[in-house]
């Protein structure tokens, strides 16, 4: 293992000759530290600036790929400020770079333009008059950040701010400070119409639609990254995971992949402050440098590097549905310098409450014998997540990263059925987590990760249950253990002409010893439930990608990913091709086309050899023939005037599986298996839109038409060929209910018509979620109450297939309610935790 990984760090720390190209971030830093460090980086350009002249010029901008003179234009910006570029005298290599302020005045007025929110306002138009007759004397322009600074002897002066969509203000500068400047909304009448400013949250960049989420969080607010992420229009929470145009959606987190299962995604999401958000960049075909494959967004936080701060947010509250829940946690940064660290912990205790139905008509031999049961689930828990991590800024775009992360978590759970069968199982499990992380990155454009996780889940049952003559007394003694080793190696290369190459590898080992150990009434071992596991999982891919920005209009990028996966019954190679094509047709419209492959790994419990009894009726057996199935996604986006997203989709998966029941006729028993599919086939088109009426009422809503075809050949003995069409719709919707303090009513609704998956036959769903929230003004104190799952609706499937006739309805969220305070230290901006992978883990 050694030795692939040395050799996969020495081709990628090869770099050749080739065009320097600037990709930065820079968050209210002064132009002269700006040109201070640009000039330490490159070695063709020497940058002469004055420093105490160009020091209260601030700026804020992302510089992606980007010469060194074009790169200080966009750092420019709208200030009064001058650019040369002279031939080097010192050194003919080299060429000298300019930059000065032409109004050689020290007298300067300075500002920020905001709106009624405290935003920053990009853009607005500032005019120092004169106060005796309004005559022009200067002017400016405020940047990204809202920011002014405009070089001026008179004092005082009348400033006139203008920005369309806000009224124009007029201010009497009496000092050189003119700190914040508000402005508020403009409202005019034509004829009855009613015409306003509209914000608009989304750009395309680079291939990618850039969504500013804390412009987004103003008008659709969140308490938490996983609701803040449910707010971009397009995207709808499922009840099982998060889509966007129709499309599963991959989170990567400051571009690194996070590959949870979507109930650990929420759990972990839901957990975080929407605070953390910068931007979320929403990917249709996430290039293959991020590990990932197919439609994903990457969530973007500020970096804090070179501050010195200390800030934090503390959060506790209560949920109840038929039990209570208590949870309290706090979130801290500390920056000093090139050092910055950051903890968090979270605290959960109490009851949840779950409930199943199940109705059939057994087929026994040539009889059909009715069965029905409900099973009543408490589950009593403590939960504690803990993280730790340290970041220094080695130099620009030279840093090292390390983190831990820690879970601890203990549940005793009762279920209870009653009705044909009668049981109670009880079980207590733990889980333990550890994680750590290490990420360095070179400023050649190399990056190196390593990550290693240790999860354990030991767990003990016993079921008391009978269905007529049939008793079932049993104990069973579980344990799953997973140790997986992650290597990742990245280099990327900025080429002449606006190329950019990227290539990299990863590789996995994961070992998977976990067991299952069934005694039954007289303690003897039960063969067909026992059985154990120690098996090793490798993953090895290597890809390249290129990518070209053809002008201000057209982004391409392309990738090929070669990828061999090897455990105890597969060894195999697959190719993964990723194409993306995205066409600016003019400010307000884009044009996107994308084609993205994957393959999909079963969990490591659900390829058990073994049988686990869930109750008298119910067993769930593993399936170590399981085998992964390929995923391939074709979409074409359209999106118009920055509000309304039309899309078409396609996804075809050879080898699809998931869990699905079969009646056998030769005993009264349920069993629950998860097979492969000959394919599973999803064809589709969406609509969003974003819409307000008046100030006090925005909005967003999406519909989803939605074809699929499922086809097994090899379910037991029912082949099935099933096809259904089906619609989706959603939306958030947010009502001011006071314009003088900040109170808000959201709604969050969410309907399916009816569905397939597989054998099941799904009715129609509908969901309903709604919050009020308050925040104070100076945005330290925020209260939220919360109700989930209002009408306390559930899944309904049924099996009808051939001779099967078994129904099931599940609720999964129970109606609950919830009130949680919220309190932030500084200000506050979390810093996002890369979430371990435990997708394939539990059971």
């Amino acid at each position: 293992m050694k030795r692939i990984i040395s050799m996969l760090v020495c081709c990628l720390v090869f770099t050749g000759v080739q065009a320097q190209k600037i990709t930065r971030e820079y968050n209210n830093v002064s132009l002269s530290e700006a040109l201070r460090q640009l000039n330490e980086q490159t070695e063709k350009y020497t940058i002469s600036f004055l420093y105490n002249e160009l020091e209260d010029f601030h700026i804020t901008t992302s510089v992606h790929r980007k010469n060194v003179p074009d790169a200080i234009r966009q750092m420019i910006g709208f200030y009064p400020i001058r650019m040369t570029v002279e031939p080097g005298i010192a050194n003919p290599s080299q060429q000298e770079i300019i930059v000065e302020c032409p109004q050689k005045t020290a007298l300067r007025y300075k500002g920020t333009v905001i709106d009624e929110q405290g935003q920053p306002v990009a853009y607005a138009n500032i005019a120092l008059l004169s106060p005796q007759d309004s005559t022009l004397i200067t002017g400016g322009v405020s940047n990204e950040s809202g920011l002014f600074v405009i070089p001026c002897e008179q004092q005082p002066v009348l400033a006139r701010i203008s920005f369309v969509g806000y009224k124009t203000k007029f201010v009497m500068f009496d000092s050189r400070n003119a700190r914040n400047i508000r402005l508020k909304p403009e409202t005019i009448m034509l004829n009855g119409v009613k015409v306003t400013g509209d914000r608009i949250f989304s750009k395309a960049e680079n291939g990618h639609l850039i969504y500013n989420m804390p412009i987004l969080l103003e008008v659709y607010p969140a308490d938490n990254a996983y609701e803040a992420l449910t707010r971009i229009p397009g995207v709808i929470d499922t009840g099982e995971n998060l889509t966007f145009c129709g499309q599963a959606v991959t989170l990567i987190i400051n571009g690194k992949a996070t590959t949870l299962s979507a109930d650990k995604v929420v759990e972990r999401l839901k957990s975080m402050p929407a605070a953390m958000l910068a931007k979320a960049e929403v990917m249709p075909s996430a290039p293959a440098k991020y590990h990932v494959r197919g439609m994903a967004i990457n969530i973007v936080t500020k970096d804090f590097a070179g501050t010195n701060q200390f800030s934090g947010q503390l959060k506790g509250g209560w949920q109840q549905n038929k039990y209570g829940t208590g949870y309290a946690g706090g979130s801290f940064i500390y920056n000093h310098n090139k050092l910055g660290l950051d903890m968090s912990y979270t605290f959960t205790d109490g009851a949840n409450y779950g409930q199943v139905e199940h109705e059939a008509n057994h087929p026994l031999g040539d009889k059909r014998i009715a069965y029905e049961d409900k099973t009543r689930n408490r589950s009593d828990g403590i939960d504690h997540e803990y993280r730790i991590g340290m970041d220094y800024a080695i130099a620009d775009d030279h840093r090292l990263c390390l983190a831990y992360t820690g879970q601890w978590n203990s549940t005793r759970s009762t279920n209870t059925t009653t009705g044909t069968a009668q049981s109670t199982q009880h079980s207590r499990e733990h889980t333990y987590l550890h994680n750590v992380d290490v990420n360095y990155a070179a400023p050649f454009g190399l990056q190196l990760g390593v990550s290693y996780t240790n999860y354990q889940e030991p767990r003990t049952q016993s079921l008391e249950g009978e269905l007529y003559d049939i008793n079932r007394n049993l104990l069973v003694d579980s344990r799953q253990k997973v140790s997986k080793w992650l290597f990742t190696a990245d280099q990327t290369h900025a080429l002449p002409n606006d190329w950019e190459l990227n290539y990299g590898a990863k590789a996995q080992f994961t070992n998977n010893n976990s067991y299952q150990t069934t005694l039954d009434q007289n303690q003897q071992p039960m063969p067909d439930a026992t059985s154990s596991v120690d098996y090793d999982e490798r993953i090895l891919n290597a890809y390249a990608g290129l990518s070209k920005q053809i002008g201000k209009s057209l982004s391409l990028d392309a990738s090929l990913t070669m990828e061999q996966y090897h455990a105890t019954k597969w060894n195999e190679w697959r190719v993964y091709p990723q194409f993306n094509a995205m066409w600016n047709i003019n400010p307000k419209n884009m044009l996107n086309l994308s084609f993205s492959s994957e393959a999909v790994y079963p969990s490591y419990w659900s390829t058990m050899s073994s049988i686990y009894y869930a109750s008298a009726y119910t067993e769930i057996w593993g399936n170590p023939d399981l085998k992964p199935m390929s995923k391939y996604e074709v979409n074409l986006m359209w999106q118009l005037n920055h509000k309304y997203t039309f899309t078409a989709f396609a996804e075809f998966e050879p080898d699809y599986f998931v869990q699905l029941p079969y009646q056998t006729s030769d005993r009264m028993a349920v069993i629950m298996k998860e097979t492969n599919f000959d394919y599973s086939n999803y064809y589709g088109l969406q609509a969003s839109a974003q819409f307000h009426v008046g100030q006090w009422l925005n909005g967003t809503v999406n519909a989803t038409g939605l074809y699929r075809h499922d086809k097994s050949s090899n379910f037991f003995d029912l082949p099935f060929d099933r096809t259904r069409l089906s619609a989706i719709l959603g939306g958030t919707a947010v009502a001011k209910l006071s314009q003088r303090h900040s109170i808000q009513f959201i709604l969050n609704p969410f309907f399916q018509s009816k569905a397939i998956q597989g054998v099941y036959d799904i009715s129609p769903l509908f969901y309903l979620n709604a919050s009020l929230r308050w925040t104070s003004d100076n945005g330290k104190w925020s209260v939220i109450a919360k109700s989930n799952n209002i009408f306390n609706c559930y899944a309904n499937t049924r099996s009808t297939v051939a001779n099967q006739d078994y129904a099931m309805r599940v609720w999964m969220n129970y109606a609950s309610a919830s009130l949680t305070a919220i309190y932030r230290i500084g200000n506050f901006k979390e810093k996002k935790k890369k979430e371990v992978d435990t997708s394939r883990m539990g059971y």
